[in-house]
């Protein structure tokens, strides 16, 4: 009877097993076959959950100055209120008054900037508008010097015009003046969600205060429900990972914003030394792409360099060479002081993210593209080790550098050269050590 039992058990986990993975094989395939309106799905989700994410977001960057102002500033203070309270009742005083001013000065903060940038900002564009008919007479006198000196070249671009505008009238019929009223509800329903994300954005201020106040509290329940799923071997596996991803995203980001916020200052202070018109503008541009990694003070540059080509090319041409410079200074000096190297890719690696992630998920993909490939990468380096350690292989990148086999037998690394020096006679190695015994002589004579 425990034979049969055996075998019954054995026959039922094959066939759950089989049910489970041509059960989960035809929900991927419906999840591909259907990912039009899966999308659909996860942005009304994603749109229902925008104050929590908002939340979860501004609770995780100002997780760290919270801890600070709580541990040096304010638990002395809650001390001093409640002399004769517990020491749980210290920490919640502790705790309410750091996350309420930590939050307060997150809003100064910000608010603090806008005000001194954006009426820079304002004048900035309201002077570039006026002078745009200027700025299109001058490039149409340069192009008219131009064409005068080149006739063949004028015929082609008449042509050439004469065709554009013509694609030009058709397309505004077909997608403007056919479509306007399209055009007027997109244009609402772009009011609508900027209306609604400083709304969002609000809840998430209220949202995070609770995040922050009650931070051990969902800790403790997010282990407990990791320890309730797996092994405590796995859960320790769990949440290492965990720690792992906080470390490197959080530092990453974090240490991203302060590092474009001093380039930002730098940028606008060399405008300034520079005489470079619209300081504020460019700083701002700069600043905020520099947010992206390796291409962002490009990506910044470009739209200042058009407007500064306007009004004079020798200081857009000053202007590319400063970014160049800055670019250079920031990568090699500021960024590496701020970062660290908490992704710990190599420059191939970095590139490599950057252009996946930013085919894909453009601006958002191209700011966390690095952190997210520093955990894919750093979860597939631990599981290779992993498996060298259990055959008991090197795991050293540079012990395969020369490898050309690995010994059966043994498992030991043979590299290319020891062999090659294995198969020379022994006749021929006496040879080449006794023509060297000279030349080393003489090296040591002179």
């Amino acid at each position: 009877m425990s034979g049969g039992s055996k075998w019954d058990r054995k026959y039922l986990y094959i066939g759950l097993t089989a049910f489970f993975v041509i059960g989960a094989s035809i929900l991927l395939f419906t999840f591909l076959n259907n990912w039009s309106g899966v999308k659909r799905v996860l942005a009304v989700i994603l749109r229902a959950l925008s104050p929590i994410i908002w939340g979860c977001v501004i609770a995780y960057l100002l997780n760290t100055p919270m801890k600070l102002l709580e541990r040096y500033v304010f638990a002395r203070l809650a001390a001093r209120l409640c002399p004769k309270g517990s020491e749980l009742k210290r920490r919640r005083v502790a705790r309410v008054i750091s996350a309420a001013i930590v939050i307060l000065l997150a809003l100064g903060a910000v608010g603090g900037i806008l005000a001194l940038v954006l009426p820079q900002v304002i004048e900035s564009v309201k002077s570039i508008v006026p002078n745009i008919q200027t700025y299109a007479d001058e490039l149409m006198d340069l192009a008219s010097r131009f064409f005068d000196d080149n006739p063949e070249v004028l015929s082609y671009a008449d042509s050439l015009i004469g065709n554009v505008g013509e694609y030009i009238r058709q397309w505004a019929n077909v997608h403007i003046i056919q479509r306007a009223d399209l055009i007027i509800a997109n244009i609402t329903g772009g009011i609508y969600n900027v209306v609604r994300g400083v709304i969002d954005v609000v809840i998430g201020l209220v949202v995070s205060f609770y995040l922050l106040y009650h931070k051990e509290t969902f800790g403790a329940q997010g282990k407990k429900i990791i320890y309730s799923l797996f092994r405590p071997d796995r859960a320790n596996t769990v949440l290492q990972g965990v720690r792992f991803v906080d470390r490197t995203c959080g530092g990453f980001i974090s240490g991203k914003i302060l590092d474009s916020l001093i380039v930002g200052v730098i940028c606008y202070i060399s405008m300034l030394i520079l005489k470079m018109p619209y300081p504020a503008l460019i700083a701002v541009v700069v600043g905020v792409t520099n947010v992206i990694p390796f291409f962002g003070p490009f990506i910044g540059a470009v739209p200042c360099a058009l407007i500064l080509i306007f009004i004079s090319p020798l200081k857009c041409l000053i202007f590319i060479v400063y970014i160049i410079v800055l670019q250079q200074i920031d990568g090699n000096i500021i960024g590496p002081r701020i970062l660290g190297n908490t992704t710990g890719l190599s420059g191939f690696w970095i590139l490599f993210a950057l252009l996946f992630f930013g085919s894909l998920f453009g601006f958002w993909g191209m700011m966390l593209g690095v952190p997210v490939f520093s955990v894919i990468y750093a979860v597939v380096k631990r599981l290779i080790s992993k498996k060298l350690r259990k055959r008991e292989l090197p795991v050293d990148t540079q012990a395969y550098e020369k490898l050309e086999r690995v010994d059966e037998q043994t498992n030991q690394a043979v590299s290319r050269t020891a062999e090659q020096e294995s198969a020379v006679p022994r006749f021929v190695r006496r040879r080449r050590s006794r023509k060297k015994a000279p030349e080393e002589k003489q090296d040591d004579e002179t």
